[in-house]
């Protein structure tokens, strides 16, 4: 396993509820990983993420499996339906007062670049490959530790660049995978009422090459201030 020793580290220095989840997107189903199957059910990317945290979920969805067509659309997986790329749905649902608010959020939105076959899923612990991006799901004081944490080395900032839609997919994947810096969102209606992620949880995606740092530095923090 790829990172089996950090994410168990994780989940007691941290006290997570559930499992650090590893993300991956691949081209073809043959860079599918042995012993990954294909998600017998249709759901969306945020709930294939609480599946993996909390129940210890593996798999891989196509665009088949991806109910949330927005979702799949910005990780590169299928198209974008026309609705949701002119906006035209956020902006019936009321996200936004005019229809050039929702065009302008959705077109800031991060995209993938490239196109991909399906997304895979799996407990960081048990992941026997190299993820693109770890989700971290949170409360805020844990998520002020590992923002504290990224930022021991060299100081700096942590981006939280989110608009309250399509949180788990472009925020949490996808501006991580395409940025290559960690990145912090609160989550939107579709992940809370759907996949449950908790009124007192937010999101943070990581990029895996940042977590040995990260986990050094939670550790010296535990020392330092309990």
């Amino acid at each position: 396993m790829y990172y089996e020793t950090e994410a168990k580290e994780l989940i007691q220095v941290l006290g997570l509820k559930g499992s650090p989840v590893a993300v991956k997107m691949v081209k073809t189903q043959e860079d599918i990983p042995e012993g990954h199957e294909k998600i017998p059910e249709t759901k969306r990317h945020c709930e294939f993420i609480q599946d993996a945290r909390l129940k210890g979920d593996t798999g891989y969805a196509t665009a088949l499996e991806h109910m949330c067509k927005g979702g799949a659309g910005v990780m590169g997986i299928g198209q974008l339906p026309p609705s949701v790329a002119d906006g035209t749905m956020y902006h019936k649902l009321g996200n936004f007062k005019t229809p050039e608010g929702a065009l302008d959020t959705v077109e800031a939105i991060p995209k993938s670049s490239e196109e991909y076959y399906a997304s895979l899923y799996a407990p960081l612990e048990s992941a026997n490959y190299e993820p693109d991006v770890v989700v971290l799901i949170l409360n805020p004081k844990q998520a002020l530790r590992v923002s504290q944490a990224y930022l021991n080395a060299k100081g700096g900032r942590i981006s939280s660049d989110y608009s309250g839609i399509q949180s788990l997919c472009a925020d949490a994947v996808v501006a991580v995978k395409e940025r290559g810096v960690p990145n912090m969102t609160l989550g939107c209606n579709g992940s809370r009422g759907y996949a449950g992620v908790a009124e007192e949880e937010v999101v943070i995606g990581i990029p895996p090459e940042n977590l040995k740092d990260i986990l050094g530095a939670l550790k010296t923090f535990q020392e330092k201030w309990g």
